[in-house]
């Protein structure tokens, strides 16, 4: 599959498009009518502190919660941890080292003065009693910890591979979740090792569960014998007992002291050439319900496990009784606060408790958002009937429809995209040659670019081929664009439910 851990955040980039400028903007929170507002973040992919609603995350992933109430945020692709306290968005450790081609900031591996360390697409971060943050560096392969100012690697050499031992020795391979116990010890969601790992307080790190092998697949049973497929993010409840979100096999996963269980999910048809399992949709008991790669968790003192379901861009929960439920989301991928039963998510990717409210980082959206959540009164959405096979454009949450004879349509598994339309409707001009190359362009600004088919395109519709009936989310983000700064195009095609 490719870049196996950024194709399920990046959902394989294919086309571009442009972004319209969304600030974020608070919605207040009524107690007779539950509604999904943003905390922080402007909705532009930029690293930028100060206000919440002025603040620029990109790709935030994993959140984390400490006592007082503060925020932390695995600010993925700035390669930063970020915290929301106070009514201001902060950075609490990492730097940027300047840009790769495609204009996301470079990551890398140094110790030292928080504002100087260099991180590499953190993706998960957890806070113990003492303030002592510890950060799944994925894109170094190892497990860092930031304390009075200061970064260190914690655990893992800097080089993907599987091996236990000393903290020192030990190896990672796209270490993706992490929770602590009650004795302080780490448990690390090994996601490529298709493993969980366990950290001890005396430097010793050993695998927890699974076999390792490092085998992907899926097998309940005894700690050593049970088989995970990227899992992806952990949460400890107060009895010690150990929830996996294990991605790849669309399941919600607990491991207690002997053995391993699966608690909500079920698995359904295996993707031709892959080790995944196809994703889906379905509220209801546990073992029948259906989930689309799901990647974040939290666990509440009441037993109720909150998922944020990735592809699904929902957040469910999974209730002490075994029955899992929508919170919000009505599965578009998109941008729309409001009323829980009408609020639109793009792709949750971490989730996190405080004081009868959820934070949600939504990776997509470059945005935290911020939901009322009593566990007492839990209550499902209605159900949404399932989306047709239809191709839809979005721009930034707002969807742009096509004139009638400029449709984007599917043809022989291939969907087909008429770029010209899209671009002109906004104000780009479109040129193309009988090569293949595309130049689009507003000002001073320019971008050119080559189709994937020169035989899908003619100087009218210049169609654009998006390959593949699966994944069915296509995004590119390119910068310095006029008025927005972004070019961004996210073309959605239905899928089951």
């Amino acid at each position: 599959m490719g870049d196996k851990l950024f194709i399920h955040t990046a959902k394989a980039v294919l086309a571009g498009f442009l972004a319209l400028s969304l600030m974020a903007c608070p919605l207040p929170l009524l107690a007779e009518e539950p509604a999904l507002g943003v905390l922080a973040g402007s909705g532009i992919p930029e690293k930028a502190d100060g206000l919440p609603e002025e603040a620029g995350f990109n790709t935030p992933y994993g959140l984390a919660v400490d006592s007082q109430g503060r925020i932390y945020v695995a600010d993925c692709y700035n390669n930063s941890i970020r915290v929301i306290a106070d009514g201001m968005v902060s950075t609490v450790a990492g730097s940027i080292r300047g840009t790769d081609l495609y204009g996301f900031p470079l990551g890398g591996l140094l110790d030292g003065d928080a504002d100087k360390a260099v991180f590499k697409k953190p993706r998960a971060v957890v806070v113990d009693g003492q303030g002592t943050i510890y950060v799944a560096d994925t894109g170094n392969n190892v497990i860092r910890k930031i304390s009075k100012g200061k970064v260190t690697t914690y655990a893992g050499t800097g080089k993907a591979g599987f091996r236990n031992g000393s903290v020192r020795e030990a190896q990672f391979n796209a270490p993706g979740g992490l929770a602590l116990d009650k004795a302080g010890n780490l448990y690390v969601a090994d996601t490529l090792n298709n493993v969980i790992r366990k950290i001890s307080t005396q430097g010793l790190v050993t695998t927890y569960a699974g076999k390792n092998t490092g085998e992907a697949g899926y097998r309940d049973g005894s700690l050593g014998e049970a088989v995970f497929n990227e899992p992806a993010a952990l949460a400890m409840d107060s009895q010690d007992n150990l929830y996996i979100v294990d991605s790849g096999n669309q399941l919600i996963r607990k491991a207690d002291k002997d053995r391993v269980e699966t608690v909500a999910g079920t698995q359904g048809v295996q993707l031709s050439g892959t080790n995944y399992i196809q994703g889906s949709f379905r509220d209801g008991s546990g073992t029948e319900a259906a989930f689309n790669f799901p990647k974040g968790i939290t666990v509440l003192e009441n037993g109720t496990l909150i998922i944020a379901d990735t592809w699904n861009s929902r957040i469910r929960a999974v209730l002490s009784n075994g029955r899992v439920i929508t919170l919000v989301g009505t599965g578009e991928n998109g941008k729309a606060p409001g009323p829980l039963y009408q609020a639109v998510l793009g792709s949750p990717a971490g989730v996190v408790y405080y004081n009868k409210n959820l934070y949600i980082a939504d990776a997509d959206n470059n945005l935290i958002w911020q939901m009322p959540f009593n566990p007492a009164e839990s209550k499902a959405l209605p159900n949404f009937a399932p989306p047709s096979e239809e191709v839809q454009i979005w721009v930034n949450g707002v969807r742009l429809e096509p004139d009638a004879n400029n449709k984007p349509y599917i043809q022989e598994g291939r969907t087909i995209v008429p770029l010209r339309d899209f671009c002109e409707k906004l104000g780009y001009r479109v040129d193309w040659t009988a090569d293949g190359t595309i130049t689009i362009t507003k000002g001073n600004w320019q971008k050119v670019f080559t189709a994937l088919d020169p035989n899908l395109k003619n100087n009218n519709a210049i169609l654009w081929q998006v390959c593949d009936t699966w994944p069915r989310i296509w995004v590119i983000k390119w910068s310095g664009c006029p008025s927005t700064g972004l070019l961004s195009l996210r073309i959605v095609r239905g899928w089951n439910k």
